[in-house]
């Protein structure tokens, strides 16, 4: 029977690493770490900017933009 198991910070498991293992390249998996991050910014940055129109055209409320601009960074 195989263990899964899941990188603490972001959730994925292990065996969807490029690598195969969450720690066998720390840089490797860091940079991918803030990549992750820093898109994170920017997609709940470019929510902030959409007007009502823009959020009725995509199926979203202002409220679960506002649910999703107030999470943390790190939360997927």
């Amino acid at each position: 029977m195989a263990v899964m198991t899941h990188d603490i910070l972001t959730g994925i498991p292990a065996s969807d690493h490029p690598s195969g293992s969450v720690h066998s390249n720390p840089t490797g998996w860091v940079g991918r770490t803030l990549g992750r991050w820093r898109e994170r910014i920017r997609e709940r940055q470019a929510y902030a900017a959409l007007d009502r129109r823009d959020l009725s055209d995509l199926g979203l409320s202002r409220w679960e933009v506002e649910l999703e601009l107030a999470k943390p960074f790190w939360w997927g």
